[in-house]
């Protein structure tokens, strides 16, 4: 080999272990904020937990700043405080959807991609959004309690006004059972067990033609079996939930729950987590990650536990 092919060689070769090094480095160094909706809902500890597991996983750096409850003034301070503190990009699972107007006016001035999990926020900057296809999904709900229910009025425990995946579970059920003759009674609960707890007793004491609960959380469907079975109505009382929290299948197992539909929490941080750092990286990432719900009876539910 003549000197002058070699030196290029040489050349070429160092110059591309370099750039391979700049990458690792690179990579290394990514910082990543994530803030969920609380810590002490079930479902949001296991987004969080596989959003980490996936972050470290792939070397990058990741910052919770997620509430022990649910305070959508403190989220959005979370949201300041990361984009203060230089992040290269942000997850939001949202407590309130319309709460980020400047904060994601200030992460797109910084150039910080945000990337949205469980509930969409209506705004230019968000690049991406991992959902459950919670209209697909509650229509399955919806349709569990039309075939079980022969008569009867439907009520439905809601989440918070205007909140896009509350609302998205309340017509999916809303749809099917109106479809099917029934009557349907929605009445918003913003997610609170409390809630779900007096609304089902003040409710079904008012309203004794209510045959079927559904709950748009996990925490509401448990309050709603507890409800019930202080009124002596649990027996006769279609109960269905929405996540796939541990204690609402160990209620269906039991026979006292009817039915949940189960999120996919952990692929849903998963997913979060790998099409923020693509977007990162100049990648394309889908704009829209469905996850699919899954409707969980007594029939299936110990494939769940």
């Amino acid at each position: 080999m003549k000197r002058r092919t070699f030196n290029r060689l040489a050349i070429l070769a160092a110059t591309a272990g370099g750039l391979l090094a700049a990458n690792v480095s690179t990579a290394a160094d990514l910082k990543i904020a994530y803030t969920g909706y609380s810590t002490d809902q079930p479902f949001w500890v296991g987004v969080g937990d596989a959003a980490k597991s996936q972050a470290d996983e792939m070397g990058v750096e990741f910052i919770d700043l997620t509430a022990t409850q649910a305070d959508a003034a403190a989220q959005k301070d979370a949201v300041d405080r990361a984009i203060n503190m230089g992040v290269d990009g942000i997850i939001i699972g949202s407590v309130d959807n319309r709460a980020f107007g400047d904060s994601l006016d200030m992460a797109a001035a910084r150039g910080i991609p945000v990337v949205a999990v469980d509930t969409g926020i209506e705004h230019p900057h968000i690049k991406s959004l991992v959902q459950t296809d919670n209209l697909a999904a509650a229509g399955v709900a919806g349709q569990y309690i039309v075939d079980n229910l022969k008569e009867g009025t439907v009520l439905i425990l809601g989440g918070s006004a205007g909140h896009q995946t509350g609302n998205a579970r309340r017509d999916g059920v809303k749809n099917a059972a109106e479809a099917a003759g029934l009557e349907v009674i929605f009445h918003i609960c913003d997610w609170q067990e409390a809630c779900g707890y007096d609304t089902t007793i003040n409710m079904t004491q008012s309203n004794p033609d209510i045959k079927a609960i559904f709950a748009a959380s996990d925490p509401m469907a448990l309050a709603a079996v507890s409800a019930a079975k202080e009124r002596g109505i649990l027996e006769d009382t279609l109960i269905v939930g929405f996540d796939g929290n541990p204690g609402n299948l160990k209620s269906i197992e039991a026979g006292e729950q009817a039915a949940d539909i189960k999120q996919d929490n952990v692929r849903m941080g998963q997913e979060s987590v790998k099409n923020l750092v693509g977007i990162i990286n100049g990648e394309e990432v889908p704009e829209f990650t469905p996850i699919d719900g899954i409707l969980i009876t007594q029939d299936n539910v110990a494939d769940f536990m």
